[in-house]
C-alpha cells in the first residue's frame, strides 16, 4: 500500500489538525525484494484574477497560478516493507498587475520550493500499515533557492483497515517552517459505501468519487494548496505597517471543483479539475500582517501521472 502524503501542505490549512487525506494505491509485490518502482507527476493550476485585502486597503487583479513536479523511486524490501526517495519542486507564480501600478499588493512575484524526502512503510499485520518520512526543503520567494528558507519536515502515520470498505488513518506531521501548524495531529478515513462510490475525508483533498468505468472516475472535491516561504526583501516597502524584510510568508488556499481522472493505460493517467477558489490567505507570520481574498475566482487544473 502506497501513501500519498504531501506534508508541506498541511501546516497551511486551518483543517490540518482535524483531517487527513488517505490516498491508497496497489503496492509492488512484497514477495519481490529489490523491485524498484518509479513515479512522476506534473500538475499545473490556472486561476482568474482575484481581489485581496488587508485591514486598510484592497488590491485588484491579483492572479496566482501554480506548477508542481514530483519524482519518486520506491524500493521493495520484501517482508520488511519498502523505502521511497522523492524529489519535488513547486512554483507559485503571482501576477500582481502592472509594475508601475501604485496600489499593488505587497507580495513577491513568485514562491518556490525544492526538496527531497526519504520514506519507509511496512505492513505490520493484516490490518495495520505504518508509514513514515523525513524531508529537507528550501522554500523561498523570488530567488535564493537552495541557499535560504531551509526547513525539515516529516510524518508518522498508521493506516488501519477497519473493514473491506473502510480505512482509517492516524498520526502526526511536523514542519519546521510553520509556526501556526508546525506539529499536526492526523485523522481521516476512506470509505466505500457502494461498489463504484468512495468518500475520502482529509487534507489536502476531501472528495466524493464515482467510478464511471474502469478508466474514468468523476469526483466532487475540496482541496488545498500552499506552503511557508522565506522572504528576503520587502516586496512593496512602506505598504505594510512593518517592514517585511527577512520574514516568512505562509500562503494557503481552498478550492472546490469537479475532477475527472482518466487511466490511459497501466502506467499513465491524467486528471483535470474545474471549479472555484473559495478562499486565499497570505500571512506574514512573524510580522502580524496578512492579506485575504475578497472574492471567489475560477480555477482549472491539469495533471499527468506516470507509475512504472
Amino acid at each position: 500500500m502506497k501513501i500519498s502524503f504531501p506534508t508541506n501542505l498541511l501546516p497551511t490549512s486551518v483543517l490540518a489538525c482535524l483531517l487527513f487525506q488517505v490516498a491508497v494505491a496497489q503496492p509492488a509485490d512484497p514477495t519481490e525484494p529489490g523491485k524498484i518502482g518509479f513515479t512522476s507527476s506534473t500538475t499545473n493550476t490556472f486561476t482568474g484574477k482575484a481581489k485581496l485585502k488587508d485591514k486598510r486597503n484592497s488590491y485588484d487583479d491579483v492572479q496566482i497560478n501554480s506548477s508542481a513536479l514530483a519524482i519518486g523511486q520506491e524500493l521493495s524490501l520484501g517482508g520488511a516493507g519498502s523505502l521511497s526517495l522523492g524529489i519535488a519542486y513547486n512554483l507559485i507564480d503571482i501576477d500582481n498587475g502592472d509594475r508601475k501600478q501604485l496600489n499593488r499588493a505587497p507580495l513577491p512575484n513568485k514562491l518556490q520550493s525544492l526538496g527531497a524526502s526519504l520514506g519507509y512503510s511496512t505492513q505490520i499485520d493484516d490490518r495495520w500499515l505504518l508509514s513514515s518520512s523525513v524531508s529537507a526543503t528550501s522554500h523561498v520567494a523570488n530567488y535564493g533557492l537552495l541557499k535560504k528558507g531551509w526547513g525539515v519536515g516529516g510524518h508518522v502515520m498508521g493506516l488501519y483497515t477497519w473493514s473491506p470498505t473502510l480505512t482509517v488513518a492516524v498520526g502526526l506531521a511536523y514542519d519546521s517552517m510553520s509556526e501556526d501548524w508546525n506539529c499536526v495531529p492526523l485523522l481521516g478515513f476512506e470509505w466505500r459505501p457502494a461498489e463504484r462510490w468512495s468518500v475520502a475525508i482529509g487534507i489536502p483533498k476531501t472528495s466524493v468519487s464515482y467510478e464511471l468505468n474502469e478508466k474514468v472516475t468523476l469526483s466532487l472535491a475540496v482541496s488545498g494548496d500552499g506552503g511557508t516561504y522565506y522572504i528576503k526583501d520587502d516586496p512593496r516597502p512602506g505598504v505594510a505597517p512593518r517592514s517585511l524584510d527577512d520574514s516568512k510568508l505562509e500562503f494557503s488556499e481552498l478550492r472546490l471543483g469537479f475532477q475527472t481522472d482518466l487511466k490511459v493505460n497501466k502506467a499513465i493517467s491524467v486528471s483535470s479539475s474545474i471549479g472555484s477558489v473559495l478562499y486565499r490567505e497570505a500571512k506574514y507570520i512573524d510580522r502580524g500582517y496578512k492579506l485575504k481574498s475578497d472574492n471567489i475566482v475560477p480555477f482549472v487544473t491539469l495533471a499527468l501521472n506516470v507509475a512504472l
